[in-house]
Formats: structure tokens, C-alpha cells, sequence
């Protein structure tokens, strides 16, 4: 957990990968890995009474061996669990001039909720009425 004077900022995420991860290495030799977590959770209902099942897409980012450990474990509908921190970037965006954001996780740990019998290509399980917990 990180604390700094009276602060925390730890973020914890069960879900899965939306798309393959990427790999960037700086000239410096540095190594990050990329990639987004889908997590859902119920949303509004609608007029018949129904709810709906909304999904956030979270931007990971994984850095130096944990990096390395993604890239050879990781595939498009992984599920993980990620614990970090939340962090945000900003820039000016060269062509409009306006202050750009991104926000994203920095992932101290990943862990791997595949199960090793499991092929790639998972997909997401559908969200059911049945149960009041988000669907995972």
C-alpha cells in the first residue's frame, strides 16, 4: 500500500485483457508493458426494470521484470488481478494546443488467474440476472 503523510493510493483490479499486451523498450533499456483491464459492474436499470451490466476498460502499465513476466504470460482475454497505484500524465497535445490527461494503474503486482489447461482466446463471461454480485 502507499501512503504518503496521511495519503493512500493502492488500486486493486480482477478482470480481464482486452487485447494482446505491447512491449516498449526505451534507449535506456527500460521495459513497459502495456495493457487494459476489463472490469464491469452493474449499471442504471432500464425502463422495464432490467439492469444493465456496464464494463470500465483501466490502462495498465507494468514496468522492468514484471513487464517481461506480462509479455510471456499475457494474452487477449487473460484474467488477472492486478494491484498498483493510480497515476496520471499530462501533456499538450501538439496539434490542438489543449492539455491532454491519462490515467492509468502502475502495477506493483500481476497475478495470473488463468488456469495453465486453458487456451488462448478466453472471452469474457456474459453478465446474468440471476446473481446481484457483478459478474466476473
Amino acid at each position: 500500500m502507499r501512503q504518503v503523510r496521511g495519503t493512500v493510493n493502492s488500486v486493486e483490479l480482477i478482470g480481464w485483457i482486452g487485447d494482446a499486451p505491447e512491449q516498449r523498450v526505451f534507449s535506456s533499456g527500460a521495459k513497459v508493458c502495456t495493457f487494459n483491464v476489463a472490469t464491469k459492474h452493474w449499471g442504471a436499470r432500464t425502463d422495464a426494470g432490467d439492469r444493465t451490466v456496464e464494463t470500465d476498460w483501466t490502462p495498465v502499465e507494468a514496468w522492468e521484470k514484471l513487464s517481461e513476466q506480462c509479455m510471456r504470460s499475457l494474452h487477449k482475454g487473460s484474467r488477472v488481478r492486478v494491484v498498483g497505484s493510480l497515476r496520471t500524465q499530462s501533456w499538450d497535445d501538439k496539434e490542438s494546443g489543449q492539455r491532454r490527461y491519462k490515467t492509468f494503474v502502475r502495477a506493483d503486482e500481476v497475478l495470473f488467474l488463468d488456469n495453465r489447461s486453458e487456451g488462448n482466446g478466453q472471452e469474457m463471461p456474459e453478465a446474468t440476472e440471476e446473481t446481484e454480485e457483478v459478474p466476473f
